[in-house]
């Protein structure tokens, strides 16, 4: 059974082996760049969340890290950008649509406009995951190696 609960202060070694027990590949797609672990500012910004402006959540089998999403909202904008990973084996079996959806709605519940992110063009399931939620996905303007999604919150229905 997979519990969603807040990502906490306590969870930096949890979250940092479940980022190392990632396949190289799925490091990629989650971070944009190669990664065997997360630096400590990360491992801190990722664990210290104000679950406000910034969102983290963790997917959680028998007090194991399976799954973490989050958003941060970008200033005032009413935008926030959001990540997703779930573990290599615990792939295509809901967490990511479970984890989205308790984002968007954290995110609706703060009054947040739009959720936007970057991914990476050879991420082909998440590109296809992107938009069977409802994401418009189009080239990124800045860089040939991504593309950008972007969700309208005040439109969007939850994603199935």
């Amino acid at each position: 059974m997979i519990a969603l609960r807040p990502l906490e202060r306590t969870d930096g070694a949890a979250l940092q082996q479940f980022v190392r027990g990632l396949s190289p590949e799925s490091r990629l797609h989650r971070f944009l760049v190669p990664v065997q672990e997360l630096s400590p500012p990360v491992l801190h910004a990722l664990t210290h969340p104000d679950q406000q402006r910034h969102v983290a959540l963790a997917a959680v089998s028998d007090a194991t890290i399976v799954g973490e999403g989050c958003y941060v909202a970008l200033g005032n904008t009413g935008r926030a950008e959001f990540a997703l990973a779930v573990a290599d084996a615990w792939q295509r079996q809901g967490i990511g649509v479970r984890l989205l959806r308790a984002l968007i709605a954290a995110a609706r519940r703060t009054g947040l406009a739009a959720l936007e992110g970057e991914i990476l063009k050879l991420n082909i399931p998440m590109l296809e995951f992107a938009a069977r939620a409802g994401f418009r996905l189009k080239s990124h303007p800045g860089d040939a190696r991504l593309m950008f999604a972007e969700l309208d919150l005040t439109a969007a229905r939850l994603p199935a």
